[in-house]
């Protein structure tokens, strides 16, 4: 009995150290699986974003040969009239103001079409800090104040002067430039811009309504897209990337634009910013 009961033993501590090894070798195996799932997890992500980043530099590319086009045509053709013997002094003047007028479309193009670009591909870090929203929309005003004046448009501001919201200061300034910049274009004589700020619970609303010719509501989803314009704007100043620039900004910041117009009396684009990093 014994021996019996030694031999048991034996056979089972045996059985047990097999199951064990058993157990570590399927454990083994499964974290070499994982780490293999992992892996290409990884590089099929590293490929998408690769394809992408490729589509969207093929994209660029098309959009920017696409929109230099009509310049570069109407430099040629300003080039070829001044090119004319008979050509009077004032005539040349006021050939030389145009074509300076198409490089600036140029200039203009180019630089909004780089900004864009290196945000999409994250080359432009947006550093969100505490800072004074009062002073980042004053910025955005400063540079739509000489047009405003020439079309007596009145700019009105609805915000604390203390008022402390994570965001980024230079960028964020841009977007709402961007957004007031289209509400000038598209606004009448003698009319008003207001800029009004309010808190809530996760957001902050910036408001900006303007008493321009509105926006079709079909329109709504494509205004923000790369180079859209409406039919019924094509004989106003404007490439089309201002809106699109403005909620690439936002939308980097973890915040969205919302937007409602009727027809003959204004818009409101509304810009939500979250109230904490």
């Amino acid at each position: 009995n014994t021996l019996n009961n030694s031999l048991t033993y034996l056979i089972n501590r045996d059985y047990q150290k097999v199951n064990k090894l058993q157990t570590l070798d399927e454990t083994f195996d499964s974290k070499v699986n994982q780490k293999i799932l992992q892996i290409s997890e990884i590089w099929q992500e590293e490929s998408l974003r690769g394809l992408k980043e490729k589509e969207n530099l093929q994209s660029l590319i098309s959009d920017i040969s696409h929109q230099v086009k009509t310049p570069i045509t109407n430099l040629r053709m300003l080039q070829t009239a001044l090119a004319k013997e008979e050509i009077s002094k004032e005539e040349k003047e006021k050939l030389l103001k145009s074509m300076e007028g198409q490089l600036d479309k140029i200039s203009f193009l180019l630089e909004s079409m780089i900004k864009s670009s290196r945000l999409e591909i994250g080359l432009i870090q947006l550093n969100k800090i505490p800072s004074n929203l009062f002073d980042t929309i004053a910025e955005a005003i400063a540079g739509i104040v000489v047009k405003a004046e020439k079309k007596n448009i009145e700019i009105v501001v609805d915000c604390p002067e203390s008022y402390i919201l994570p965001h980024d200061k230079k960028w964020t300034a841009e977007a709402l430039f961007n957004i007031l910049e289209n509400g000038i274009k598209y606004s009448p004589y003698n009319t008003k811009i207001e800029v009004k700020v309010e808190r809530w619970e996760m957001y902050t609303k910036i408001d900006i309504i303007d008493e321009g010719i509105g926006i079709p509501e079909e329109d709504f989803g494509k205004i923000f897209q790369r180079f859209f314009r409406e039919e019924s704007s094509y004989d106003v100043e404007g490439v089309g990337i201002g809106l699109y620039l403005s909620r690439e900004i936002i939308q980097r910041q973890e915040g969205y634009i919302k937007v409602a117009s009727i027809i003959g009396e204004g818009s409101t684009f509304s810009v939500f910013l979250p109230n904490d990093l």
